[in-house]
């Protein structure tokens, strides 16, 4: 049939050659994409039967499709190996719905990550030298690990020690370590998940806090040992905030509330305070409540071990972070349980070059027995 009697048949049964189907069920009216995608696991000219997995589940690709993406399967098919000239391969390192993942980005580009599949894929993306898909599983990554998912993902990456997603989890833990020692993926954590965060040099958060957490996980986990973990903890470490201090006149008073305003181009987040403590008592109980306005924002009680009678001393409170800002009006309110001589500064200044903060008190003088901040910027 000539292409002019072509056209006249097709303008009379309003047809086009793309809007035919194959007999094998293709269809031509559909985007490349498509087509493309519908090649996936497909027997349609599949010369390549992948038996996937501890199932060994079939799954069907076209070899030309893998070697023009990839070297690893160029150098599979064309070099001197067995699968060269096999049209079954065994895979048994990867299950099949990550295998069809690969594939999916393989034919069309396409690729669905989730925080539960991405470090399956990332490995496999670097087996098969599948460069731009690691590029995006890490994209997905720095732009998906947030508070409520870092335990998860940290732990998970113990089975491939990713050092970026190591540095990504452990910032978001380290900066507000308390959260997440409630958090319910902090009680199934694996031994060396958890001596990790434990070890770390800098976190916001006392030992006293550490081995609470270690106590509370240790509920869980009856079956462990601890002391090893126990002795992690008791190493040397700092924390990681910026500390605030307070300048002025020490004395001997009685304490006010301390009401302040920030004046800064960040809000602070805000880790922690400093109190001056002088007791005979070997425990000392501090209650701080911090409210912002009228809304209260948190009470804490802490219960200090108080090592030397005689002297000043600071004690280090942390709670979960809270976000200051700029113009709002706070107030640390701090009570005592038990007798104390009650050390204060007057007037208290702070010395930074960009962050001022302003003081309001119902009284003449303020005397503060907060001794500093523990705080950093919130980048914009």
């Amino acid at each position: 049939m000539d292409s002019l009697n072509l056209t006249r048949m097709l303008a009379a049964t309003d047809q086009t050659p793309y809007s035919m189907e194959s007999p094998d069920g293709l269809k031509y009216d559909t985007p490349f994409m498509k087509r493309q995608e519908s090649l996936i696991n497909n027997r349609f000219q599949s010369d390549v039967t992948f038996l996937v997995g501890e199932k060994r589940q079939p799954i069907y690709a076209h070899k030309l499709l893998l070697i023009i993406a990839s070297e690893y399967f160029n150098a599979m098919f064309n070099g001197n190996f067995k699968e060269s000239s096999s049209d079954e391969i065994e895979v048994r390192d990867i299950e099949a719905d990550i295998f069809l993942e690969i594939l999916r980005f393989i034919y069309c580009g396409k690729v669905r990550l989730t925080i539960e599949n991405v470090l399956e894929i990332y490995v496999h993306a670097q087996k098969y030298m599948l460069n731009e898909l690691r590029r995006r599983t890490v994209r997905f990554l720095e732009k998906h690990i947030d508070a409520d998912n870092a335990l998860k993902i940290f732990a998970q990456n113990r089975l491939y020690e990713f050092s970026f997603i190591n540095e990504k989890c452990l910032a978001l833990i380290r900066k507000n370590p308390l959260v997440y020692f409630h958090h319910e993926d902090f009680y199934v954590l694996d031994r060396k998940s958890l001596e990790i965060i434990f070890a770390s040099k800098k976190i916001n958060c006392t030992d006293e806090q550490l081995f609470q957490a270690l106590r509370d996980w240790k509920k869980i986990n009856e079956h462990e040992y601890v002391s090893e973990l126990q002795s992690v903890i008791s190493a040397k470490r700092s924390y990681n905030c910026s500390k605030l201090r307070f300048f002025g006149n020490m004395s001997k008073t009685e304490h006010t509330d301390l009401k302040f305003s920030i004046d800064y181009t960040h809000s602070l987040a805000f880790f922690g305070i400093g109190v001056f403590i002088k007791s005979p008592e070997s425990v000392v109980t501090v209650e701080v409540e911090i409210a912002e306005n009228l809304e209260i924002l948190g009470r804490h009680r802490f219960e200090y071990e108080n090592k030397d009678y005689s002297a000043v001393n600071v004690a280090n409170l942390f709670f979960e972070e809270l976000t200051l800002r700029p113009g709002d009006w706070y107030t640390i309110s701090v009570k005592f349980s038990s007798e104390l001589d009650c050390f204060t500064i007057t007037n208290p200044q702070i010395c930074h070059d960009k962050l001022k903060l302003f003081f309001d008190s119902n009284y003449n003088t303020i005397r503060s027995v907060v001794s500093h901040f523990y705080c950093d910027e919130i980048k914009k």
